[in-house]
């Protein structure tokens, strides 16, 4: 493949259909972002994204789920929750204290360089909530994500909006549309198996500077964008990116990590 980006001739109902389906890919992530701006409740956030995915259905333009890719889809997703919290674990911070802090002041939050987050007290490791509701108001001291605050059927609905509904909408964006309309247009028609590592290597970037940890991030977009490009099923990068997500709302709820919320 040439390093230029491509171009079919495209007739008028190619041209539409091309337009219906970048905008089916673009507006769902960019309101989505709106949306996590603008709302507090998770509730909302998750009914929005429900609503934009069901108004948009960006999977019209891709073959169905391959099941022999389920296996290998939850694998990546594992490998990257390990990635993912490794540096930040009670246990490294514990065993490897300089290690982990510096980890935090390079590798975490762009806005602080060379700043580190109040996660573990000074007793040795032990998490303390990233961020609590003041002293005086109820459920003072705890996480406004914390069940206890929330409810569990809230909390629930959280999981469901930050394992299903983020992952489908950024993996039809990032990996379905982005790096594929990079190497050509109509996107749709670029045969997803083609790998092109400076393609992979620039959306990996901007997916992982989207996130707080966003050297993990850079990881798992290239991860992701790997076993699409392996397996050519957006629904494989999807799941993998729900395992890591559900997984990584389980630990959170275990070890108070709420950071990674």
């Amino acid at each position: 493949m040439t390093e230029e980006k491509t171009r079919t001739e495209l007739t008028p109902e190619q041209e539409r259909e091309n337009t219906q389906a970048v905008l089916a890919h673009i507006l769902p992530f960019a309101i989505w972002l709106t949306i996590m701006v603008w709302f507090d409740s998770y509730n909302a956030r998750t009914l929005g994204g429900l609503l934009l995915l069901a108004i948009f259905r960006p999977w019209r333009w891709y073959p169905r789920l391959q099941l022999k890719n389920v296996l290998p889809a939850i694998g990546v997703g594992l490998f990257i929750l390990l990635i993912w919290i490794g540096f930040e674990t009670p246990w490294f911070v514990e065993h490897f204290p300089r290690i982990a802090e510096w980890y935090d002041r390079l590798f975490v939050d762009l806005s602080s360089p060379l700043k580190t987050r109040e996660l573990f007290d000074a007793g040795g490791g032990n998490m303390v909530p990233y961020e609590v509701i003041e002293a005086g108001k109820p459920h003072a001291g705890l996480h406004p994500f914390s069940p206890e605050v929330t409810g569990w059927p809230a909390f629930w609905v959280h999981m469901f909006g930050t394992s299903i509904i983020i992952a489908v909408i950024e993996e039809f964006f990032f990996r379905g549309f982005v790096y594929r309309w990079m190497l050509g247009s109509p996107f749709f028609e670029i045969d997803p198996g083609k790998l092109h590592w400076p393609m992979l290597l620039l959306v990996s970037l901007f997916f992982g500077v989207e996130h707080r940890e966003w050297l993990a991030g850079i990881i798992c977009g290239i991860s992701f964008g790997l076993l699409y490009i392996k397996t050519k099923d957006i629904w494989a990068a999807i799941i993998a990116h729900a395992t890591t997500n559900f997984l990584l709302g389980l630990y959170v709820i275990k070890f108070g990590a709420y950071q990674f919320w």
